[in-house]
């Protein structure tokens, strides 16, 4: 499984400089990242006049322009996707993946302040596994100094160890994620697994994705019917 982390902190805490760093020696390492930057304001992600920009505002509901080593997606949503989801549904072959923001989420957190003041909300933070600071604080996590991050990479690089092993089954339904219970978890990974690990060329594989489309949807059958 990918371990999603997110960084969080007040505006101008100095998230965006420290995230810059951790994913340098990330890289440097030989790790490939992925980042979801969190935002609750209205942004664009083309510029007004090209053609993308033309057919998204022409009611196109997604938009994607792919080149021969790039690819660049956006478009509207009818609720806001998890980071959990985003990482399942669009982010293959990445060993770790760093948010900025979803303070209000359940993932494992580090808390940045860079300036030694803790925000306020701070001491309701749920998951803080970290906090990078000029100052040492009362929070019951681990300290890094803004100049000294070789060691909260090491503990991400423990993080990436330790869940990469985890096997894990995620089933979204339009993009909305399905609670299962351990014994479907466990069909599905135990006879989709074996199934597709007779295929050829498929050893080296990480992750299986697999997509199927109902054009009538699914067929709910009630007990008792034939």
């Amino acid at each position: 499984m990918i371990p999603v982390i997110a960084f969080v902190g007040e505006k101008g805490s100095g998230k965006t400089t420290i995230l810059e760093q951790v994913i340098d020696s990330l890289v440097e390492r030989g790790r490939k990242v992925g980042v979801i930057k969190h935002t609750t304001h209205q942004f664009r992600l083309d510029y007004a006049q090209t053609d993308t920009a033309r057919l998204y505002q022409a009611g196109a509901k997604m938009v994607a322009i792919a080149g021969e080593k790039g690819l660049g997606f956006y478009g509207k949503l009818e609720e806001p996707l998890s980071p959990e989801a985003m990482r399942d549904l669009f982010f293959p072959k990445i060993d770790l993946i760093l948010t900025e923001g979803f303070k209000s989420s359940t993932l494992p957190k580090v808390l940045v302040t860079v300036s030694g003041k803790i925000p306020q909300w701070a001491e309701e933070l749920k998951g803080l596994i970290a906090v990078v600071s000029s100052e040492t604080t009362d929070l019951k996590a681990k300290h890094f100094l803004p100049d000294q991050l070789e060691p909260l990479v090491d503990l991400l690089e423990d993080y990436i160890n330790r869940l990469s092993r985890k096997r894990e089954v995620n089933i979204y339904l339009d993009g909305r994620k399905l609670q299962l219970k351990p014994f479907v978890k466990d069909l599905f990974l135990n006879t989709i697994t074996a199934l597709v690990g007779s295929l050829k060329e498929t050893s080296d594989a990480r992750r299986i994705q697999i997509t199927i489309d109902l054009p009538e949807g699914i067929k709910v059958i009630a007990p008792g019917d034939k």
